[in-house]
């Protein structure tokens, strides 16, 4: 017998003539009505149904619900072991699969993550949007191209849900809980994950004036997905939520105060998913240390860096600013710089606001010194001068953040290094512990080697950590709290 899945607009709708049909009659239209079945049928119906020739419960699974997984794990069950095989589908069933979103200018990156085991099902990006180039990329033991020709945001959103649907990691939309959105900026509007309905998506909305570069393409993301998928929920995690703790006296500028009063220029802080999720487990390490209000700074470093102080497991203060192209020097961006630079350039180079902006963000940084914007480049060619300078001046604006941050803290009580290059490069690390010796600081050249956890030696007044960043699960997480799941 061959089943088939009707897929409407994404959800799973059996065609009542593909319900299961058992042997005494009796129909079986879902996952949950298999388990009451098997929990009473008899052993003589059973075995009509599973022999050594066919398994037709895990047919059914394999075909009409496109479960391949599960199908194959209750495959060889026997009558006497029925148990197994509910609590292989129970197992299914109470799973939390959310999928995230984190949509650019021209690309929208997508994972499917399953809570209950914390696994990544699925994860790609759909590239260079609206270029003759585009494609469709997976990520797994190897990573899979498809040139596929995608215009723009709507039909990249299309890509990424033909692709789920016809992988083995999600038989149907309606397994998806939630589809969590890495929104970049909530301004002050907001400071927790957010359900997104007409009036919290009017509000993201109205924050792209002062995150044109971001908030617009999450916008057309969440718009695409509701036009597509009404019923599905949808939540925004703010990039910016975390920092929402840190004091008017750091997060304002030197400038008239009706320019924040009118128009909300101050600084924001960016990453906050990522310092989030670093800040919870040091939180959690210090509770075993019996650490009463730990202080700490966290330098995620990768393409876009950034570094936040941390005081008793909130953001204190952090290095972006009202942009994410302010602090440290990063891939592209310039990092901090004397705000007439901007206004002289306008005026040398006769441009205006998006080429300046074009500059700043897709032109400077480590690629406008080196002309690498990738630090494994930069690394392979140390003895290049060019490449030698880039290096200086990043190692040295992460210095002076740490030591700015240390003082403000008034001491602190660990430093935490994460981001591609943070959690890869001991030469970095090196270089810029270093530097706090006089601190008390005693790196353990061994352990930074390795990448462990902790790369300081024992007798170090200060410890040094390396943690691996998961910004994709820390949304998930907050996601599954908010749904009270």
């Amino acid at each position: 017998m061959v089943f088939l899945l009707l897929l409407l607009r994404g959800e799973c709708v059996i065609n009542p003539s593909h319900y299961f049909i058992l042997k005494n009659g009796g129909t079986i239209k879902s996952l949950e009505e298999l388990i009451s079945v098997l929990k009473n049928i008899d052993k003589e119906t059973f075995e009509y149904h599973v022999n050594k020739e066919k398994n037709d419960f895990s047919n059914w699974i394999r075909y009409v619900f496109k479960l391949k997984k599960l199908s194959d794990s209750i495959f060889d069950f026997t009558y006497s072991e029925r148990d197994e095989i509910i609590k292989a589908i129970q197992k299914h069933l109470n799973e939390h699969k959310f999928l995230i979103i984190n949509s650019g200018s021209s690309s929208i990156k997508f994972q499917i993550i399953e809570m209950t085991s914390r696994q990544v099902l699925l994860k790609g990006i759909v590239d260079a949007i609206g270029l003759e180039n585009s494609s469709l990329k997976l990520f797994g033991e190897k990573t899979i191209e498809k040139n596929i020709m995608i215009k723009n945001h709507e039909e990249g959103i299309k890509t990424i849900i033909n692709e789920l649907l016809s992988s083995e990691s999600l038989g149907c939309l309606d397994e998806i809980k939630a589809i969590i959105h890495r929104v970049v900026h909530g301004g002050e509007l907001f400071s927790e994950p957010t359900i997104i309905n007409d009036e919290s998506l009017e509000k993201i909305e109205s924050l792209s004036n002062i995150a044109p570069l971001h908030n617009p393409y999450n916008v057309v993301c969440i718009k695409a997905f509701r036009k597509m998928y009404p019923d599905v929920k949808q939540i925004a995690v703010f990039d910016t939520a975390f920092h929402s703790t840190i004091q008017k006296e750091k997060f304002l500028y030197g400038i008239p105060i009706k320019f924040y009063e009118q128009y909300g220029i101050r600084k924001y802080g960016f990453h906050g998913s990522s310092h989030k999720y670093i800040a919870t487990l040091m939180q959690d390490y210090y509770k075993i240390k019996k650490k009463r209000n730990p202080k700490y700074i966290i330098c995620h470093l990768g393409n876009g860096c950034s570094i936040t102080a941390i005081k008793n497991g909130k953001s204190f203060n952090t290095s972006m600013g009202f942009t994410p192209t302010d602090g440290l020097i990063m891939g592209t961006r310039s990092g901090s710089l004397d705000p007439y630079i901007a206004v002289h350039l306008e005026k040398t180079l006769n441009i205006g606001y998006d080429d300046l902006g074009i500059i700043l963000n897709k032109k400077s940084g480590l690629l406008g010194i080196s002309g690498y914007s990738d630090m494994r480049k930069i690394l392979e060619n140390i003895n290049n001068q060019d490449c030698k300078l880039a290096l200086d001046m990043f190692i040295d604006r992460i210095v002076h953040y740490i030591g700015a941050y240390t003082a403000e803290l008034n001491g602190i009580d660990g430093i935490v290094f994460t981001g591609g290059i943070g959690e890869n490069s001991d030469y970095i690390r090196k270089k810029v512990i270093e530097n706090f010796k006089f601190l008390g600081i005693k790196l353990d050249n061994k352990k930074n080697k390795s990448n462990d956890f902790i790369i300081t030696s024992k007798g170090s007044k200060i410890e040094c950590f390396v943690i691996k960043t998961n910004e994709e699960l820390q949304m998930a997480i907050e996601a599954k709290e908010l749904l009270n799941l």
